[in-house]
């Protein structure tokens, strides 16, 4: 089955502090693990966990966290800032594209003066 969405038809929420994410796809096993089965075509994906997009106010910060098995892909969309990966800080720009493997801890930092919107892909690591 095919599943098109549009991220204006989903529902954000806040997480990782300040950020405010639209969860397109989730993967089909989270479904179990949530009350809310309203949403049937939001757990559709098998070999990923998550496919969101993020949006963070200038000034703000996420929280600096890692994930035991997950690794993830930020793709930024627009806005400038910066990443803490691993207690480096590197500058990120619309375009550039960030992996980050399983327990690598990172934060996104919006020291910019406009929003950062990006896209984040996430999946599990056996």
């Amino acid at each position: 089955m095919v599943t098109v969405r549009n991220w204006q038809d989903v529902d954000p929420y806040v997480g990782h502090e300040t950020a405010i994410i639209w969860p397109i796809f989730r993967a089909e096993s989270e479904a179990d693990k949530t009350r809310n089965h309203e949403d049937d075509a939001l757990f559709i994906t098998r070999g990923i966990s998550g496919f969101t997009r993020h949006l963070m106010q200038p000034g703000k910060s996420g929280d600096y966290h890692d994930h035991e098995k997950i690794e993830q892909v930020y793709y930024i969309v627009s806005g400038q800032g910066k990443m803490k990966l691993d207690g480096e800080i590197y500058p990120i720009r619309p375009g550039d594209t960030v992996h980050i493997p399983p327990k690598v801890k990172h934060q996104l930092i919006n020291d910019g003066e406009d929003w950062i919107e990006h896209l984040l892909v996430s999946a599990p690591v056996r």
